[in-house]
């Protein structure tokens, strides 16, 4: 029988506007482009949320997650943030299993700047699929929390599917070179020290 919930291609629903949602921002800037986000005011996404879309490229809105979800993005700054969702503004939740959500306008507020220490709680409180564990993982390495990546790596790595790990990790890190993500020392040998520990079980093997 057809889910009549279904919203289009890559939405499942709408969600709850007041539920608590988070985003991981840079504090300087979050686009190429340099676009700042301020705290506590109402910001404008430059293309709508746009429930007919075929390609993910054109869903628009912001991307946000809840808190068991947020893991997955630490790739894209250095402070969390909550996410409050103003008046008359509906929220979707797409047909990710890592718990991604759409809206129009946010307001950021209570930002929580992220380290290794922040990192390892976040992970402690996911909910992820095993290739957006890996993902994370490399993730965490790249921004040079080296602890939280070595425990998903211990937790979540084993000689079953350590080689779909390390093709994550080096996929992920090609495609952050292109963007001249990994440009400093720091995560360069964090990168290495995790990759070090992977090619490390997978040799017991």
């Amino acid at each position: 029988m057809e889910n009549k919930d279904i919203l289009g291609k890559f939405f499942e629903s709408e969600a709850s506007r007041t539920d608590k949602y988070y985003r991981v921002i840079q504090t300087l800037k979050e686009y190429s482009d340099g676009r700042r986000f301020p705290l506590n005011a109402i910001v404008v996404a430059k293309q709508k949320v746009n429930l007919e879309a075929v390609d993910r490229a054109e869903i628009g809105g912001f991307c946000i997650s809840t808190y068991e979800y947020i893991f997955r993005w630490l790739i894209r700054g250095d402070t969390l943030c909550e996410v409050i969702i103003p008046e008359n503004i509906k929220v979707y939740k797409t047909i990710s299993n890592n718990g991604i959500y759409v809206a129009d306008k946010i307001i950021l507020t209570n930002p929580i700047k992220i380290d290794d220490e922040f990192a390892m709680k976040l992970y402690k409180a996911s909910k992820l699929t095993e290739i957006s564990y890996f993902k994370a993982m490399t993730a965490s390495a790249i921004c040079g929390y080296t602890n939280t990546a070595l425990k998903v790596c211990k937790d979540k790595v084993n000689k079953d599917n350590v080689d779909i790990a390390i093709a994550e990790l080096e996929n992920f890190c090609k495609r952050r070179e292109d963007e001249k993500y990994i440009n400093d020392t720091l995560s360069i040998n964090s990168v290495q020290i995790l990759y070090n520990k992977l090619k490390e079980i997978k040799n017991k093997y």
